[in-house]
């Protein structure tokens, strides 16, 4: 079986990292790639790297026949998707949007932290929030899928198997990402450039960042009841992302904590517990993987988890793969090892 798909945003950092792994899947033809900048540049002059990509020209999306398309990415930034393209799609056809346009439940928490208007709320709720290892059963039965973050990726991950298993009570949170410069994609801003970046590292987006709704709500339907303190930084490298997640374990046991994660993904490929090693950027960089090492501080009963991944891959495009081969019933793994 092979499906015929599409990219909105194949020239920026998600979508050109996703159109790299879409050429090595086996089940994926890919028929149209659509974007604004890149608008009648064939697509084998844009990524000459790449090996056997089709005859394929960016294209303007409304003269494109969806008619035979099965799967849409959409890899522009958000508020464009929910307000100009998705309004006009085809809703037969299926839809992974990599964008925050409907990750988020509520409208006015949208509105505040993405500073836009949502004008395709109504649809909301046909979207099933695309974290593979934790919503698996939902994503196979959805058409419509809303890709985690990047961010919420590395934190989620390590944290809603421990609320699954009720190990918390009101336990506080804090969590210290940081990020390569790729997760901002091309946008052209002074702090994203390399005299500005280059031997230098900071913080950013204390109370307005746009992945801590996302990450506080999704903590929530799992069972969270406490507070959340999220400061992301920005790292001086392309690509990954590392978040040290702190929490003072007077009523937490170590053990059952290494034991709960070890259990829970103990049959997930992507997906590594460890207590010996510290994990570096580069054991997760260029890959689907999340690494996620547990230690403790036992003077001060700290229990401090470490999340790694690359936020391009896992983060994004990585995940995307993964959701699409859970909907369409390929190999989870399929082009992602």
């Amino acid at each position: 079986m092979s499906i015929n798909v599409c990219i909105f945003g194949v020239s920026g950092y998600t979508g050109s990292t996703l159109l790299k792994l879409l050429n090595k899947h086996r089940h994926v033809n890919l028929i149209g790639v659509f974007g604004d900048k890149t608008l009648g540049k064939k697509i084998r002059d844009l990524f000459p790297s790449l090996q056997n990509l089709p005859n394929l020209t960016v294209t303007n999306y409304k003269k494109f026949n969806f008619k035979t398309t099965d799967l849409i990415f959409s890899c522009i930034p958000h508020g464009k998707f929910q307000k100009e393209i998705f309004p006009k799609l085809d809703y037969d056809n299926s839809i992974i949007d990599l964008s925050g346009d409907f990750r988020i439940d509520d409208k006015k928490e949208y509105e505040k932290y993405y500073k836009c208007k949502h004008k395709s709320f109504s649809y909301k709720n046909k979207f099933v929030y695309g974290l593979s290892e934790i919503n698996r059963k939902s994503i196979k039965s959805s058409k419509f899928i809303a890709n985690p973050g990047c961010y919420p990726t590395s934190v989620l991950i390590p944290l809603i198997p421990l609320l699954k298993k009720k190990i918390f009570k009101k336990t506080e949170f804090i969590i210290d990402s940081k990020s390569g410069v790729s997760g901002a994609g091309k946008t052209l801003k002074e702090q994203y450039l390399f005299s500005e970046l280059n031997n230098n590292f900071f913080s950013y987006g204390f109370n307005d960042h746009k992945h801590y709704p996302e990450i506080f709500q999704e903590l929530k339907k799992n069972g969270f009841e406490s507070s959340l303190t999220f400061v992301p930084h920005l790292l001086p490298v392309f690509s990954g992302i590392q978040s040290n997640i702190y929490i003072h374990a007077n009523t937490v046991k170590y053990d059952e904590v290494l034991f709960t994660l070890k259990e829970f993904y103990k049959n997930e490929i992507f997906i590594s517990i460890d207590n010996k090693n510290i994990p570096k950027l580069s054991d997760v960089q260029n890959t689907n993987k999340v690494k996620i090492s547990v230690f403790t501080n036992k003077i001060k009963k700290t229990i401090i988890i470490i999340s790694l991944l690359d936020n391009l891959i896992k983060g994004a495009a990585g995940q995307a793969i993964q959701n699409m081969n859970l909907m369409f019933d390929f190999k989870e793994y399929e082009s992602l090892l």
